[in-house]
């Protein structure tokens, strides 16, 4: 049931808008991950494929409040189109050991509304990427709409912080920058 509608059905029924709890999965054909880097060689970046997570929020009118949001990705759905690179980022992340990166929200630090159905979140997370979990906290931004809610922003760490080894190539001689971009437009419908 569409989320406006919930809301009109409950309003009816007598039900506050407090009583409104929906549940949202992601809409994979319309989202997008982009984990982007340098090197000595040239920048680069790696898109996520076949990610996966579901949020659940009491939803008002023109406003939402996170109760759950969890992402998690499988590690070898990581792509940059250069089956060499692609090798060596599974090696460093792991994959074999750990096959899947995830995300968990924790909390909300900040939210303030810039224009009608659209919040600006700062959240709280906790992101385990080859088996490390390390809390990060994330400048989003959420745009509401019936169909549901999509989520964009980005954020920036060391791999090192994970205990991630920046990946090398040709023996040593190309090696990638420590700091990577993760950038995202997550739909969840």
């Amino acid at each position: 049931m569409k989320p406006l509608l919930m809301f009109s059905v409950c309003s009816i029924l007598g039900f506050t808008a407090a009583d409104i709890v929906v549940t949202y999965k992601t809409d994979n054909a319309q989202s997008s991950l982009k984990i982007e880097g340098t090197s000595t060689l040239h920048d680069w970046e790696v898109l996520a494929g076949d990610l996966k997570g579901s949020m659940e929020v009491d939803r008002y009118k023109d406003s939402i409040h996170i109760k759950k949001l969890s992402l998690s990705l499988p590690v070898k759905s990581l792509k940059s189109g250069k089956g060499g690179m692609d090798r060596n980022m599974y090696k460093a992340l792991k994959a074999e050991e750990f096959d899947r990166i995830h995300y968990r929200f924790t909390g909300l630090e900040k939210w303030s509304e810039t224009q009608e159905n659209t919040l600006t979140l700062i959240t709280e997370g906790q992101l385990t990427v080859a088996g490390c979990t390390q809390t990060l906290s994330i400048p989003i931004t959420a745009h509401l709409s019936e169909e549901g809610i999509a989520l964009s922003g980005y954020t920036s760490f060391a791999m090192s912080s994970f205990g991630v080894e920046p990946p090398t190539f040709m023996f040593g001689s190309l090696s990638t920058g420590d700091e990577i971009t993760i950038k995202f437009n997550i739909n969840f419908n």
